[in-house]
């Protein structure tokens, strides 16, 4: 009779082999079923096996049964979670981590994708709202984290080995990234012959790319990556920020960025890496004038657009880092026009180096105005309306006030 019950379970929860219910324990006064399940298979392994498996407990929340919440326990060994099994697995076991099964988890998620709030599902399934909030979180933390490892290159990408060997412009401020790129150059340095070592150390530093991207957005962008910020916007907004264009002029930022090698493009065009190698060490000229730059920042956007079909990568992580900039040039705050920082530029006694010739032009209309107030108010305008194009100025203002305060 108890065998008879046990293969009615099994067959209510959907327990099939190699698994088989070992025991139950129902507790009718709490509502509780508790149900061990084994896997059959895992006894045939050989006798050499069995003492060097590491064999731990795991307990996970089922579906109900009837009225009674039901618990699955199993003694876990390094096959239960191995990569064959969770390409496809059971129902009723659960991730290696987590305190509830498969199917629990998609009868949640299920009813979360029909807009039903935790207490409804609760309501409906009998599922605890915490254990309820918790799959809807989880599931959430992970397809965030799903669509980060989605956008990073892979590990079989160059990059990851070219940061690790230094063979890239990369900078970071992060202590720990610091650390940690020593630490895999000088592994790869003492294991050259073993290509499994430089194998773990790429998977290592992408690992860390991903548990840490709320503080490496610059680091993200220096490999072509941005993120995606959510703002609560309308459908409409949203859709008309995706399919709006980038459009870049000679004066822009980035160009700085990329010919001061503050950011690598990390091309795999020989064509374009040998070109703009020969700009950057004409870029880097300690002699050269703010209008030679702005010639050879023209000469790389000409480039650029000349040869759009063949370098399309590149230009795609322009536009990403482009973006970023615009973002970040959203928050940046200028001072009022009542300020004196204005007054000084004005007066030159704040000189603020540049090579927008149009900014020059503002600087000598400004100083021949005879209403202080409106040469004030005119060279702030100017800014605030070209806040994107002149990030390299605005950081001069900040250094000004910055040593002023």
């Amino acid at each position: 009779m108890e065998r008879l019950n046990r293969r009615e379970v099994e067959q209510i929860l959907g327990i099939y082999p190699p698994f088989r219910i070992k025991d139950m324990i129902m507790n009718p006064e709490q509502e509780v079923l508790e149900v061990q399940i084994e896997e059959m298979s895992s006894k045939s392994r050989g006798l050499f096996a069995g003492s060097k498996q590491r064999i731990r407990k795991v307990r996970w929340h089922h579906t109900k049964t009837g009225r009674f919440d039901t618990i699955i326990e199993m003694q876990a060994s390094h096959q239960t979670f191995s990569k064959q099994r969770t390409l496809n697995p059971p129902a009723f076991i659960g991730p290696e981590h987590s305190k509830y099964t498969y199917q629990l988890q998609q009868t949640v998620l299920l009813a979360a994708s029909k807009q039903l709030s935790s207490d409804t599902i609760q309501s409906i399934t009998g599922i605890d709202r915490a254990l309820v909030n918790e799959i809807i979180s989880d599931n959430q933390a992970e397809q965030q984290e799903s669509q980060i490892q989605s956008q990073l290159p892979l590990q079989t990408d160059p990059v990851w080995r070219a940061i690790i060997k230094h063979e890239i412009s990369f900078k970071t401020n992060l202590p720990s990234l610091k650390f940690l790129i020593s630490r895999l150059e000088l592994s790869c340095f003492n294991s050259k012959d073993d290509p499994s070592v430089v194998q773990d150390a790429v998977a290592t530093l992408r690992q860390f790319f991903i548990k840490n991207r709320s503080q490496l957005k610059s680091e993200y962008a220096q490999i072509g990556v941005i993120e995606n910020k959510a703002p609560e916007k309308t459908e409409n907004s949203t859709n008309n920020n995706q399919n709006k264009k980038v459009t870049l002029t000679v004066d822009h930022p980035i160009w700085h960025s990329i010919l001061s090698g503050e950011v690598d493009l990390l091309s795999k065009n020989t064509g374009f890496n040998l070109y703009i190698t020969q700009l950057k060490s004409l870029y880097r000229k300690m002699d050269i004038s703010q209008d030679e730059k702005y010639q050879i920042a023209k000469e790389l956007l000409s480039y650029l657009k000349k040869n759009m079909a063949k370098l399309k990568p590149e230009l795609m992580s322009i536009s990403k880092m482009v973006r970023q900039l615009n973002e970040q040039s959203n928050d940046l705050e200028l001072p009022e026009s009542d300020h004196d920082i204005w007054s000084q530029i004005i007066q030159g006694k704040v000189f603020i180096e540049s090579g927008q010739m149009a900014l020059k032009l503002l600087l000598v209309k400004a100083r021949t105005s005879e209403d202080e107030q409106e040469a004030r108010e005119m060279v702030q305008q100017y800014f605030v309306r070209n806040i994107r194009a002149l990030g390299n100025e605005i950081k001069q203002i900040e250094q000004h006030l910055a040593v002023a305060s």
